[in-house]
C-alpha cells in the first residue's frame, strides 16, 4: 500500500484491511527536491508548491514512512 495520508489513516486502513503488529520501522523526511524525483509532481504542481508553501518549510513538506504489518 501507498498513499499521500497521515500516519494514523495508514495505519487505520491497515487495520481495516486484517493486519496486526503494525510496526513503523522508518520516518523520513521529504523536501522539494524530494518530489522532484517522482513524476506526479509536475512542473506546474512543483511551482505551485514553491509559491505556496513557506520557504522555510521547503525542505520538509512531508514524511515517508516504512511500515511493516503482518497479515495472515
Amino acid at each position: 500500500m501507498a498513499g499521500a495520508l497521515t500516519e494514523r489513516d495508514f495505519v487505520g486502513k491497515l487495520e481495516r484491511a486484517g493486519f496486526w503488529e503494525i510496526e513503523v520501522l522508518e520516518r523520513t523526511p521529504m523536501g522539494i527536491a524530494d518530489c522532484e524525483l517522482y513524476p506526479l509532481f509536475t512542473e506546474e504542481l512543483l511551482a505551485t508548491m514553491r509559491r505556496l508553501i513557506a520557504p522555510e518549510r521547503l525542505e520538509r513538506i512531508a514524511v515517508c514512512a516504512v511500515i511493516r504489518a503482518t497479515r495472515s
